[in-house]
């Protein structure tokens, strides 16, 4: 039983993006540090599907997957990169509800039963690939 309405899991898309987009960053960032452009280009493929698995909009994430595939494997990054940088993602936004709901346990476990989904669907994709 799925405890978020769509509009509480776009609330959580919502106010994790910063969080999702500063992660990514990183992550691209520091592996094309002489290729800025590159770096971008795939930190915004990969925080659209975040927003997407956040938003319980997995289907359409998973059809993006391939498209952030290519964009890696172009700039020359091996499939670990963007597995690595899906749990750094994960880490940061499960920590971040935990911290921000500490006193909400009811909107925390909601919240966390997102991120499971999220988790679950990457895990499913690559299962698959």
């Amino acid at each position: 039983m799925r405890m978020l309405s769509s509009g509480a899991s776009r609330d959580l898309a919502e106010w994790t993006a910063p969080v999702v987009i500063d992660v990514i960053s990183g992550a691209y960032g520091a592996r094309l540090a002489e290729r800025p452009q590159d770096a971008r280009a795939i930190s915004l493929a990969h925080f659209r599907i975040w927003r997407h698995l956040l938003a319980g909009e997995c289907e359409l994430a998973m059809a993006q997957r391939e498209g952030l595939r290519a964009l890696t494997q172009e700039a020359g990054l091996e499939e670990d990169v963007l597995l690595e940088a899906d749990r750094e993602v994960l880490l940061e936004v499960i920590q971040c509800v935990l911290t921000r709901f500490q006193r909400s346990p009811q909107i925390a476990c909601g919240y966390t039963l997102a991120l499971v989904d999220a988790a679950s669907s990457l895990a499913q994709e690559r299962a698959a690939a």
